[in-house]
């Protein structure tokens, strides 16, 4: 019994230590990571002992442009975006009542912008964007870059920041999503005749993932059948 209690009081010591090690790392890097005490979603930074793969939550401090009248270069570094309206993610655009149509939805491309400092840490790493769900057509720039385009709004956007991501220096990531009407991506029927509404805009959360060289896929990432799955760089084996 005494081996039993022993074992259960070494086992509870160990997680404590844990724990206060992941603490102290995500108040050190909440800043950088932009997690916020009034994230959406949050993010958990798991142990360094446990995993390899760190995820930090992207949901707050965007920068949100609507309507046709951007400024030109919006996806570069240097815009100003100070006027624009601050948000949160998720973010759908806009409030709409509960019975809204169709007819009564915006339907047009808003532009978003995210200026942040990722920890030093992530460099060497592989480094990718996951937007959970992005509605519409979607194209997204990295530092200026255009780094990734996407149709649809129910699957996810994953993009590798591998060639663009700036660890310990500052990064804007800009996104021009598009919800007008457009027969290929679901639902595909022009708006103005459903008796209901769908969101535009990042309306899913975001994240940045980072993991070792050796990491499992997502087929979503892969874009093809049975591509996910456990990846191994060159030269391991």
């Amino acid at each position: 019994m005494m081996k039993v209690t022993t074992i259960l009081i070494t086992a509870a010591c160990l997680a404590g230590s844990f724990s206060l090690y992941a603490d102290a790392v995500s108040d050190q890097e909440e800043a950088a990571s932009s997690t916020g005490a009034y994230s959406v979603a949050g993010a958990l930074r798991l142990p360094e002992n446990v995993t390899k793969r760190d995820v930090y939550g992207m949901n707050v401090g965007w920068k949100l442009f609507k309507g046709e009248k951007a400024p030109e270069e919006a996806a570069s570094p240097d815009v100003d975006d100070s006027s624009w309206e601050s948000v949160n993610l998720p973010n759908g655009i806009e409030l709409l009542p509960e019975e809204a149509s169709g007819c009564s939805n915006y339907q047009g491309p808003v532009w978003y912008r995210k200026t942040f400092i990722p920890p030093s840490r992530l460099e060497g790493r592989r480094n990718t964007l996951y937007f959970e769900g992005i509605m519409g057509k979607s194209e997204v720039w990295v530092n200026g870059e255009k780094a990734a385009e996407h149709f649809g709004g129910y699957l996810p956007v994953i993009v590798n920041l591998d060639k663009w991501l700036k660890p310990g220096q500052k990064n804007v990531i800009a996104v021009k999503a598009d919800n007008s009407n457009d027969a290929s991506y679901p639902p595909g029927k022009p708006q103005e005749g459903l008796d209901f509404s769908y969101f535009g805009g990042i309306y899913r959360d975001v994240y940045l993932i980072s993991t070792g060289p050796v990491h499992i896929t997502d087929p979503n990432e892969a874009g093809t059948v049975a591509g996910g799955g456990s990846f191994f760089p060159d030269g391991i084996s």
